[in-house]
């Protein structure tokens, strides 16, 4: 099971919604949702990534398939979605056109109508989906502060953009990690880049 990629971004193709990431000499083709179309392209050519992935092969489909999330809170959503009768991952990345609080939030207030937006979900598959996952998803349906950065604690883009700056500042990439995560630990009130940095920086002396 591949669980996760972190490597080089080789190309971002919007038509097919597809990442390819050279991570160790081998490039991968990886699915993403249309949710996550914004997060994608912004992401540069050579930029290193991290998506978390879900891998799927069957008998009757050998060849194996990478779908893509930029959070792991998505991936498990991801993984409860597909086990929704008639559902399936193929069907399932295609209809994620919204973020995962907002469809958790439609199942759990057994919104049909909102459901039925998604492309695929028709009226009979989504009444399937809340009857089969409803009351499953309260903590995905309040993910929403969390992923956009209106909570109580910092993106995993914050983070990661924090550890970037400091590369560029001459940190070894390690001490950056390991600098930004005690950071986080010690100041979880911390929200943005510039207030992560600011501490970071007031810790190490650097102001």
């Amino acid at each position: 099971m591949i669980a996760a990629l972190r490597g080089e971004l080789v190309r971002w193709d919007a038509e097919r919604s597809t990442l390819w990431i050279d991570a160790g000499g081998v490039t991968y083709e990886v699915y993403m949702p249309a949710f996550a179309a914004d997060w994608a392209a912004s992401h540069a050519e050579g930029e290193e990534v991290r998506v978390f992935t879900y891998h799927h092969a069957t008998e009757r489909q050998p060849v194996p398939t990478l779908y893509g999330f930029a959070h792991l809170a998505e991936r498990e959503f991801f993984r409860k979605f597909i086990e929704v009768p008639d559902m399936g991952p193929a069907k399932a990345v295609r209809a994620l056109t919204y973020p995962i609080s907002e469809i958790a939030g439609w199942i759990e207030a057994e919104d049909q109508r909102s459901l039925r937006q998604l492309p695929g979900i028709g009226e009979r598959l989504s009444q399937t989906v809340i009857a089969h996952l409803h009351g499953k998803l309260v903590q995905e349906a309040l993910l929403r502060d969390a992923l956009d950065g209106d909570g109580t604690g910092p993106t995993a883009d914050v983070r990661d953009d924090a550890v970037d700056a400091l590369v560029a500042l001459q940190y070894p990439r390690r001490e950056a990690q390991r600098v930004v995560a005690a950071a986080l630990a010690d100041g979880p009130e911390l929200r943005t880049l510039e207030e992560v940095l600011r501490y970071v920086l007031e810790r190490q002396g650097g102001s």
